[in-house]
């Protein structure tokens, strides 16, 4: 197809007034009581389901649409209280965020001689799909799953050891969150069991183990979350080629997007298999209100984090 002169003027013209309508958003997240960085918190615009993560120095920039100025910007970090401000026109930017005085820690710390070990979640056998950015690469992913407290251990129940799997193909040297969270009664991530553990994993592993401080984390009668967040850090950045189809008769080829790494290993379960969640802008869902990105799903299949834990009294 010849485009015209008038409409090769067109184009450009509106690829000009959509870079000018276009700002970047910079500054540094701050703990308001030590002043010190926060490391790797996330910043989302609810309204628009864009976002960030900050560095390791706390330190972000991002691109944000004119329009976008004056809407709400939302911080989180594990440890902190939320906050939410208005999305200013500005570099230089400094937030500050009030530690959580509702963070938990608690360990295990005794030792017994007959020590009783349980190894949960065998996923041997079943079909993997892989859990990148759900959003697209729009704002920071996280993916959470359910484990009850298991009475075969006794009165006590402490976590020992968190598995991580990763998917098979497409893996890159990256950074992640673990999280170890507490349940409500009606099987809801609550709040934070530890301190955010950041993992560093190279392309090379298909997995990673990360042992639990002191000889566990207790696990509480409601039972717990294990959480992973993807963090959005140019070091994690990975750049996809991808074909969109806009419509019947309309195909663009060869499209770049940035995604972040790691790709996840998923399972595929039958709904009430297991209870799992995936954190969009207004909160926790549950992954049966994901839509399954292939066509071989059936109604009844969702797909959960691959995680393998040792349990121990």
């Amino acid at each position: 197809m010849i485009l015209s002169r008038a409409t090769i003027l067109l184009i450009l013209f509106l690829q000009i007034g959509f870079a000018y309508a276009q700002k970047n958003i910079a500054g540094t997240i701050l703990n308001e009581k030590t002043n010190k960085p926060i490391a790797y918190a996330h910043l989302i615009i609810p309204s628009e389901k864009r976002g960030t993560t900050a560095d390791a120095q706390g330190n972000f920039e991002f691109t944000v649409q004119e329009d976008w100025i004056g809407k709400v910007l939302k911080i989180t970090c594990v440890g902190y209280e939320d906050k939410k401000i208005a999305l200013k026109r500005e570099k230089g930017l400094v937030i500050y965020m009030k530690p959580s005085v509702e963070f938990l820690s608690a360990v295990h710390l005794s030792h017994k001689e007959k020590e009783k070990l349980i190894r949960v979640n065998s996923f041997r056998g079943k079909r993997s799909i892989g859990l990148g950015n759900f959003s697209g690469g729009a704002y920071p992913s996280m993916f959470a799953r359910y484990y009850p407290f298991n009475e075969n251990l006794g009165n006590e129940n402490y976590l020992k050891e968190v598995s991580i799997f990763f998917f098979k193909e497409r893996r890159h040297d990256a950074k992640f969150r673990l999280r170890i969270v507490s349940s409500t009664v009606n099987k809801i991530p609550k709040d934070d069991l530890l301190d955010p553990v950041i993992v560093d994993i190279s392309y090379k592993q298909s997995k990673v183990k990360i042992k639990m401080p002191a000889n566990g984390i207790e696990v509480p009668k409601e039972g717990f979350f294990v959480v992973v967040e993807h963090l959005f850090i140019e070091e994690n950045a990975v750049e996809e080629i991808v074909h969109l189809q806009v419509n019947d008769s309309l195909k663009i080829r060869n499209v770049k997007q940035k995604r972040y790494a790691p790709i996840f290993k998923g399972i595929v379960e039958d709904v009430g298999e297991s209870v799992s969640y995936y954190m969009s802008v207004n909160g926790w869902k549950k992954v049966q209100m994901l839509k399954m990105p292939r066509s071989d799903f059936k109604k009844n299949q969702i797909v959960a984090p691959a995680f393998k834990l040792k349990l121990t009294n």
